[in-house]
């Protein structure tokens, strides 16, 4: 085994495996889930068009995040006053998360068919997260970044939801530069309430099972949601829209 290879095994035994989220109770709060719009001075930018098809032109959360984002934009302010947080992704519909993980599933069963059963799910969750467990599809995960005041990226060693080892937020085989803008992205979304997951630099949640786990809830607030624009009404949710 590499160096390399040694190091980044050392962080991924650190991220929650499906067992450890699946074993989180759940009891979802009926939150409503609204739109990121003006109770947010950030940025928002689609990079999913096919949420579209779900949810329009619009980002949408459950409504108790929208005043955390803002607080984590504000902390941002306070230390780089030129930058801006940007959400480019909040609430995942069901069927796309079963795409992605169906997708990586038949990926990893080409490359060892022998895998199956817990096995194969922990396996593909390294990649995209199991659809019963994924914080997107509660309406309380968001994918962020920073922009400058000239809408340009700070550079954070990856892209967003690019495939690499390099994304793990502690990787140490990235430039100084964006271990630093890393670092403080985590800051201000932790100073906020959220929980991170160091296995994507990009992505921090609240409510969910990651949520609950990181900051030893005794349950998650958020369950997966079958939610569409045509079901927000920023009232408490009811079944109609639960999965």
């Amino acid at each position: 085994m590499s160096e390399n290879t040694a190091l980044y095994a050392a962080l991924e035994n650190q991220f929650l495996t499906y067992e450890e989220l699946a074993a989180v109770p759940v009891e979802d709060n009926g939150e409503a889930m609204v739109a990121i719009g003006d109770g947010f001075s950030g940025k928002v930018f689609i990079t999913d068009r096919r949420m579209t098809a779900y949810t329009g032109e619009n980002i949408y959360v459950r409504s108790g995040l929208v005043p955390m984002l803002e607080r984590a934009q504000q902390e941002l302010k306070s230390i780089l006053p030129g930058c801006s947080l940007e959400v480019v992704y909040g609430y995942r519909h069901l069927d796309i998360q079963h795409a992605k993980f169906e997708a990586h599933k038949e990926r990893l069963l080409k490359e060892d068919p022998t895998l199956s059963g817990t096995a194969l799910k922990e396996a593909v969750h390294r990649f995209s997260a199991v659809p019963e467990v994924a914080g997107h599809p509660t309406g309380g995960a968001v994918d962020v970044r920073i922009k400058d005041s000239s809408v340009e990226k700070l550079p954070m060693g990856t892209e967003v939801a690019e495939y690499a080892m390099d994304t793990y937020t502690f990787s140490p085989f990235i430039a100084k530069e964006a271990w630093r803008n890393r670092q403080l992205l985590r800051c201000c979304m932790l100073r906020a309430g959220f929980a991170p997951f160091d296995g994507e630099w990009w992505h921090f949640s609240f409510g969910d099972r990651e949520w609950a786990k990181y900051y030893n809830q005794p349950k998650a607030i958020y369950s997966q949601l079958r939610f569409t624009s045509e079901d927000a009404t920023g009232e408490a949710l009811t079944g109609a829209a639960a999965a």
